[in-house]
């Protein structure tokens, strides 16, 4: 956080951090710069914005150049495909987990070109992207080779071994769903859970029609991403909404660098709450290792 900022700031840096697209990312960065205080000790945040509100615009018009076709989907962070049969419940499946409305429909091969939205977990995001079913003549498996998490729909789990070809180059990680658990009653869910756990398989038991297990999906796809969340507060106020991510492992350093390039120099104290400290409001170093959940106080010279 930035040296004597004032109220506007943080609501423009909240905005900021909660934005999703790419366009509402330089509205609000622009709102953030404008906001930004203008003193001596504020240069290097303000050249830090400026250069990322660069790098944000090039972007833009990078992909604006580029058309809308099946490959011109772009990899935005932390990427998840769902892969599936026809009338798997793909589609409803992505308007669970995401912002995204796709046309859902029960006839075979719907869905014509791949649907992509965003999962919003607890301030973290990830693009979520429904590809057309597997064996069908519209699936493209290039999303795939790269893509961080693979979520495989199935109805029944006999019907895996029709993805293994598909799947032998995906680097991602894998997570099978069986889907339309609402079919069954509990006793077949009860023996279905038992027969994956045998397997030693990493799955989850879903119903996308009656929305369940899509929380315990989420805490999976989170899980997988490898991040912890850490939250910054000001002194006698309740800690920010918005967290900032990090890779697991990271340090008060890093969460620092974070907010803006420089801002570990000026520090002077850190106090620290939540899982990785020992008590509420522990003091510890640039170098103290963050786990997620944790809340950070800093105080600057």
């Amino acid at each position: 956080m930035p040296i004597n900022a004032g109220y506007e700031y943080f609501n423009a840096e909240k905005k900021y951090l909660a934005a999703q697209t790419l366009e509402e990312k330089i509205i609000a960065l622009k709102e953030l710069i404008k906001a930004a205080p203008k003193h001596k000790s504020s240069e290097n945040l303000l050249a830090e914005l400026k250069t990322r509100l660069k790098k944000l615009t090039e972007k833009a018009e990078k992909n604006a150049s580029v058309g809308k076709g099946k490959k011109g989907i772009r990899k935005e962070g932390f990427q998840v495909i769902l892969v599936g049969l026809t009338n798997s419940g793909k589609s409803t499946l992505l308007s669970r987990l995401t912002n995204a409305s796709p046309f859902i429909s029960s006839s075979p091969f719907s869905t014509k070109e791949p649907n992509v939205g965003t999962m919003n977990y607890h301030g973290v995001y990830a693009q979520v992207v429904d590809l057309p079913p597997v064996l069908g003549r519209d699936f493209d498996m290039s999303l795939l080779h790269t893509a961080n998490l693979v979520l495989i729909v199935l109805e029944n789990y006999d019907d895996f071994k029709s993805f293994e070809k598909v799947l032998e180059h995906s680097i991602g990680k894998k997570i099978i769903l069986i889907n339309k658990i609402d079919l069954l009653n509990f006793e077949e869910v009860r023996k279905l859970d038992a027969k994956m756990k045998s397997k030693k398989i990493d799955f989850v038991l879903v119903s996308a029609l009656r929305n369940v297990g899509m929380d315990e999906l989420k805490q999976r796809i989170f899980e997988s991403m490898n991040v912890i969340r850490v939250f910054t507060k000001e002194p006698g106020k309740e800690p920010s909404k918005q967290p900032i991510v990090l890779l697991e492992k990271s340090t008060v350093k890093d969460a620092a660098e974070s907010i803006y390039k420089g801002f570990s120099k000026i520090i002077v104290e850190t106090k620290l709450t939540g899982p990785s400290g020992k008590f509420a409001n522990q003091r510890v170093g640039l170098n103290h290792s963050l786990k997620d959940r944790d809340v950070l106080e800093f105080k600057t010279r």
